[in-house]
Order: C-alpha cells, then structure tokens, then sequence
C-alpha cells in the first residue's frame, strides 16, 4: 500500500497535529528538501490561517567555497516569503577525520543556540522518505541490539531535554519535492557532496536495492510498543537507590521475553553511563548467563550485573571511573552518570566513593553490594573536605543523574521508557511531543 503524501498534504497534516501557538524554527540548506518544506509550510499557514509561525536557519558548515554565497541565497528567498532567515557558520577547526559525524554534531548544537534565540523548542527539518530508507539501511549493517534502527528516524525526536527535532516530510519522496517546486516555478541548490562516494550515505544511496516503507513503518510501531511494554516492567517491578544501582527480583526475569531484554538492554546502557545499548553479541552473552539460572556475575558496557537469590543487581562496573575537576561556577558530567553543578566558590574534585555511603535498612542489600556502590559512586571535595557522597546532600552543589541514552537524543517511539527510567533515577520526565492527542 502506498502511504507516500505530497509536500502539502505532509505540510497541512504537520501543522494541523500542533498543539497550541508554536513557532517554528525551519532548519534550511537551500537543497530542494528543505527548501520544499519551508514553501509548504508557509502556504500551509497562509492558506489555513493557522496560529503558528516561521523562522528559519541555515548553518553554513563552511566545508566548499560555495556555501556563504549559498546561505545568502536562501536568505533572498526567505526575505521574498517574509520570513527571518539566520545564518550561522560552524567556524570550528575542522577534524581530518570523521567529518560527516563532527559535523552533523555541529549542526545541531547551531540548531538549538539558534532556536534559543529564535524563543522557540521546535526545530523542523526537512528528512524525506528517501532519508529515511537509507538510514535504515546503514542501520542494518550495524550490530544493533534487535535491530532498533530498522524503526528508522522518529517524526520527533527530543534533543538536549529540551528542542524537539520535528520532521513532517518522512512520508514525502524527494522526486516528488522536485516537481512541486518546479510546478511552482522555485529552484534550489544541488551539494556536490551529496554525489561523492567517499561519504557512506551517498554509497548507500547509490547501492542500496530497495526497502519496503510499510515496513519501516511498522518497525516504528514495533518498537514504540516494545518500549512501552519496557516501561511497564520497570514500573512495575524494577527498584533503585541514589542512581547508582537498579534491582529486579526473581520472579520479573523472562530472557524468553523480548520486552525484558529490551528493559534491561535500557538498564546495562543507563548504568555503564553508555549513550547505546550494548550490541547484540554483548546482550546475547548476558542471556546465556541468566539460562543457565546460576548466580554470578558478568559485564557489559561498563555495566556490572550480578545474579543473587533475591534477584538481579545491575550497576556500574568499578573500572576506568576518572576523576573530574569542576571549577567554581560551572557544570560537568562525570562518568556518563551524574551532572554536576559546582555553586561554590572552590574547585570540586569528583571521583570515586571515599566511604561508604549511608544506606536505607528496607533494601536489605547485602555487604558485598554496598563495598561495590561505594566504590562506583560519586564523592565530591573540595580541598580536603568531602563535600557530598553518595545518598546525601550538600548546599554547594547541584547533582543529577544522568542518561546519556536518552538525554543527548531521544526518539518519540522510547519517550515512555525514558520516562520509566527517569522516575527510577529520581528524575522529571522528559518534555512531552508538541502535538495533539489522536
């Protein structure tokens, strides 16, 4: 069945689903995408009276000779439209390797100092149908656990807890781009880069044999519907203390289900600090440990998971813990697992525990356990006093538990196990999706 939409009905769907009065930041390269996208929207929003309105960026990656007197093009046709245009450069010193990551990186740290200045949450991008097929084709050749990445890319995805990436054309061919702008008499900018083999998605896309978009969409339903099934298990029976360890009892354990894999896939990444679950082999020798039905213990992903009578601890593996200086004033993250904002007026050194950390009498937990939580967990000085350890407090500075696993990147289709793992940790929930409810 074909679900492919045009520009404007993919524009009018998008904009009819936001809730409230939004203003839209409109990411813009002057390729035909965004290009495509941005014209949609704005005839969308004149021809509906609708109560959003546009902005729009264009980073300048400052990687060809052409790309300034490009981003001053895309302005002429954002000024013809009345729309604010803002350019900015990424002026960084570039990497000799690895580009195509920096620089993806790059834009979407500009995107959001943008849409901070902009007053806006909500950055929309122009990612096609044919973006999405190949992602998911460079995500099959990777070792992800189940093969999450066959999903594809969420139509929203939360970046830094705070914008959402918003993409409305996911279900719109770029042939299809094509020919309404030139229907409408509208040109736009080919990148050269985009032919050059030497970057993988351009291989990709010139290879790949065809994907079948039904799927791809019904692998966003699968894995929407494994995190909730996720979430449900770790509210119902997962317990922690101060962010430093997670338990699960005997009774919860079903290597057999692939929602409990998935729940503790999510808890090995969330303990290690890890921004990706571990892979499939790593996952698979972690199953076989818990079919055997002894106790014990195995690492993975700077996890450690440890099997009792009582039940399945996961925590972080004491290794490679390094100490971290915080000036006064500032804020880091130590270990993947903490941040920490430093409000007094002394250097803190944080590292690992330097005595044992007061423990609550209902976990119960034994010996072995509290000697191993005291050495993973924080302990912060100043000078020679220690300002705070683990499970207490301390005037001078701010701590919160970290989730790299969903904090930098979130997709909508795991928002209700972020959630989950958020509450496990003592943490808010994330910022909900900018939409009605269906």
């Amino acid at each position: 069945m074909d679900h492919t939409q045009s520009p404007e009905d993919a524009a009018a769907r998008f904009l009819d689903r936001l809730s409230g009065s939004r203003r839209l930041l409109v990411a813009i390269s002057g390729g035909s995408d965004s290009t495509g996208l941005l014209i949609a929207l704005d005839r969308a929003l004149r021809s509906r009276r609708l109560p959003h309105s546009l902005a729009t960026v264009t980073i300048d990656h400052r990687l060809r000779a052409e790309s300034t007197a490009e981003a001053e093009t895309v302005g002429t046709l954002c000024a013809s439209l009345g729309i604010p245009h803002h350019i900015i450069a990424w002026n960084d010193e570039k990497p000799k390797t690895g580009i195509s990551a920096a620089a993806r990186e790059a834009r979407y740290r500009l995107l959001a100092n943008a849409a901070r200045e902009v007053g806006t949450d909500l950055i929309v991008t122009g990612h096609t149908l044919d973006d999405q097929e190949e992602t998911v084709a460079m995500r099959a050749t990777r070792a992800a656990e189940d093969n999450l990445g066959l999903a594809g890319m969420a139509d929203a995805t939360l970046n830094d807890r705070r914008f959402w990436l918003l993409r409305p054309f996911l279900s719109v061919r770029r042939q299809d781009i094509r020919d309404y702008l030139r229907q409408i008499d509208i040109g736009w900018i080919d990148d050269p880069s985009n032919e050059d083999r030497k970057y993988e998605r351009v291989r990709v896309r010139q290879d790949r044999t065809a994907i079948d978009p039904d799927a791809i969409r019904a692998a966003g339903v699968e894995r929407t519907e494994l995190s909730r099934q996720a979430a449900a298990i770790l509210r119902a029976h997962a317990s922690s203390y101060a962010a430093l360890l997670v338990k699960l009892p005997p009774e919860v354990i079903d290597i057999q289900s692939p929602a409990f894999q998935h729940a503790l896939s999510t808890l090995c990444a969330v303990a290690g600090g890890r921004s990706h679950r571990p892979g499939r082999d790593s996952m698979d020798r972690l199953i076989s440990f818990l079919a055997t039905g002894r106790t014990g213990r195995i690492t993975l992903s700077r996890a450690l998971v440890e099997r009792r009578k009582d039940g399945l601890f996961l925590m972080r593996e004491n290794r490679d813990i390094s100490p971290l200086e915080i000036p006064a004033g500032e804020t880091a993250e130590w270990d993947g697992r903490f941040r920490i904002a430093n409000r007094g007026e002394e250097t803190l050194l944080v590292g690992p525990g330097q005595s044992p950390p007061p423990l609550p009498e209902p976990l119960g937990l034994a010996e072995g356990i509290i000697r191993h939580l005291n050495r993973i967990g924080p302990s912060v000085t100043a000078g020679k006093a220690i300002v705070m350890r683990a499970g207490t407090s301390s005037g001078s500075l701010d701590l919160e538990p970290c989730l790299p696993l969903f904090d930098r990147f979130l997709p909508a289709f795991d928002l209700d196990l972020a959630n989950a793992v958020a509450t496990l940790m003592g943490r808010k929930d994330y910022c909900p999706p900018p939409f009605n409810p269906y």
